[in-house]
């Protein structure tokens, strides 16, 4: 499977990420490194404890990431997370039971495939 290949398979913008990483071998090294963080799971444990605080750091550091690796789809739903939480103070809390489970598939698919292509 080739780079293009790999971000066509999750709805992810090759090019951009090609501008900003200027070859494959780069973006694979990085794409390696994305999968090693732990922003997602933060998130996940986060949610499930109900610290929104702890769900907003994360989310918005997952949110960057996955912006600056153009993987489009993780952004977009990482994006919903942290803005639902930026302003909650300790002890709101809000349902994003449904924006969970589409962060979980999007990031699921995107770093199977990453290990697939890795392999």
């Amino acid at each position: 499977m080739t780079v293009k290949e790999l971000y066509d398979s999750f709805g992810g913008n090759y090019n951009t990420a090609l501008q900003t990483m200027m070859n494959d071998a780069f973006i694979m090294r990085m794409l390696g490194k994305f999968i090693e963080k732990n922003s997602y799971q933060e998130i996940i444990s986060g949610y499930e404890n109900k610290n929104f605080q702890a769900v907003f750091a994360a989310s918005h550091s997952l949110k960057g990431v996955s912006g600056n690796l153009s993987l489009t789809p993780l952004y977009e739903k990482s994006s919903i997370i942290c803005e639902a939480t930026r302003t909650l103070k300790e002890g709101e809390s809000v349902n994003l039971d449904a924006e969970i489970k589409e962060l979980k598939a999007s990031y699921e698919l995107i770093v199977n495939n990453i290990k697939a292509c890795l392999n």
